[in-house]
């Protein structure tokens, strides 16, 4: 086999595929499969000046009743080849950066420049621009081979390298998020991003990993501050296209900001409580759930917590672990039906998320028995939580739904009476159906007690 390096124009190569000496072999070859987004980018690329990846061509010469035919088989190239075919023909228009911004998704210095062809198709270019795309040179490798079965195994080596997965197309893309994921989780290969010790050391993050443990800090920061901005009830989806928003929306992310530094040391905490590496290695999802858990403890609560916390968390896997593998029983344990089946399937899904959460809090808040820095204060954020849940997120005045940012919690006997601040005591209300008064709050507990007695 014989290879040449050599440029073609964006012209030349589509006088070629016009005269029918370019073409793909159907044998081996897929059809079209870009979508539309794909073909307007590289278009883009194109007239912006980026370099387009290596084509690679079969040049075929036959010699048939002393005629000689010379024809190029594309080994490597088609789906480029035929976007730029399509564009010259009129086949589509172009982004444009600003009134395209939500599907496009450019990076702000992108956008922010001007572009003359935003929206265009080829023939509403000017001459000069429809000049510049004809002569846009490009990279073209020219193999000469006596043996057609060569061709096809340079083909199958070129389609064995392993493409680019989803986080690591992230790493490269612009913006402070990308530098915030990728200095808080690491990317072992670089030694400017040894990853927190969180990732490293207690989840042992390696670098055959391919951007998995990138991906779980995305996952995990977007969970956080989704909640941090939305309210402690509100789970987002952490699947692949809402990472990648995230992502896109937060180019001009602040990551000296006050919770990006709270999430910082809300993983110093998790990696010292847990460095003694008396467990097995820590899941994607229960890793979500201890950042949330321990955001929670670390504000309102003394440290009493933190002695038994490693202890509370192996006793929730136990209890996971045992419910799993009895999963199949007539009746399964509530680690499985509540937790456990929900990190099975869509695992991802913001609700499912969130069931699994409100069991995870409530286990470890039973084990931990977390002491408020302040006992003549109101509920802390995790009884709250606790039981905003536990009620199912309706007022037990009017029995109607409560959002977060309007939920209280009623001592239902009166505080200033020596009613104690733990969740036995604690009833979900609306900030307005708050009993005022002895005779509101006395009616209130002895319905309340009723219907306790009753479930």
């Amino acid at each position: 086999m014989k290879s040449t390096p050599s440029i073609k124009t964006v012209n030349q190569l589509i006088d070629l595929h016009k005269a029918n000496m370019l073409y793909a072999n159907p044998e081996y070859q897929r059809g079209v499969v870009w979508t539309e987004a794909q073909r307007k980018r590289l278009i883009d690329s194109v007239l912006r000046g980026y370099p387009i990846p290596l084509i690679y061509l079969h040049h075929i010469k036959r010699e048939v009743a002393g005629i000689t035919n010379e024809n190029f088989e594309i080994i490597d190239g088609q789906q480029r080849i035929n976007a730029l075919f399509e564009f010259m023909e009129g086949g589509f228009r172009l982004y444009d950066p600003k009134e395209d911004e939500t599907e496009a998704r450019f990076p702000s210095f992108v956008s922010d420049a001007p572009c003359e062809w935003g929206r265009k198709r080829f023939e509403e270019l000017t001459e000069d621009l429809q000049q510049k795309f004809r002569d846009s040179q490009l990279s073209v490798v020219m193999v000469e081979t006596e043996h057609q079965d060569e061709a096809r195994d340079l083909f199958i080596r070129l389609q064995a390298g392993l493409p680019l997965n989803a986080q690591e197309k992230r790493d490269a893309w612009p913006g402070n998020f990308t530098e915030f994921i990728l200095k808080t989780s690491g990317k072992p290969e670089l030694t400017r991003y040894p990853g927190h010790d969180f990732f490293s050391r207690i989840l042992k993050a390696g670098k055959k990993a391919r951007g998995k443990y990138r991906q779980l800090c995305a996952q995990i920061a977007i969970l956080y501050f989704y909640r941090k901005q939305h309210g402690e009830d509100r789970f987002c989806d952490i699947k692949r296209d809402s990472i990648d928003n995230f992502y896109y929306q937060h180019l001009s992310f602040d990551a000296h900001n006050a919770d990006a530094k709270r999430f910082e040391q809300i993983l110093d905490l998790l990696a010292e409580l847990l460095k003694d590496g008396k467990r097995k290695k820590i899941q994607g999802h229960e890793a979500m759930h201890l950042v949330l858990l321990v955001d929670s403890l670390m504000t309102e609560y003394t440290k009493s917590w933190q002695d038994g916390f490693p202890d509370a968390f192996d006793r929730f896997r136990e209890g996971l672990a045992t419910d799993t593998k009895n999963r199949s029983d007539d009746i399964p344990g509530e680690y499985w039906v509540r937790y456990g089946q929900h990190a099975r399937t869509n695992s991802d899904r913001g609700e499912n998320i969130l069931r699994r959460h409100q069991f995870f809090v409530e286990k470890m808040y039973g084990q931990l028995n977390p002491i408020l820095k302040d006992p003549n204060r109101a509920f802390g954020i995790l009884e709250r939580e606790v039981i905003y849940y536990r009620d199912k997120k309706r007022c037990q005045v009017c029995n109607s739904d409560v959002v977060w940012s309007e939920a209280q919690i009623h001592h239902v006997h009166e505080h200033s009476m020596g009613g104690q601040t733990e969740l036995s005591n604690g009833a979900l209300v609306h900030a307005h159906c708050h009993p005022k008064g002895e005779a509101q709050t006395k009616s209130f507990a002895e319905n309340w007690w009723r219907a306790q007695a009753q479930s």
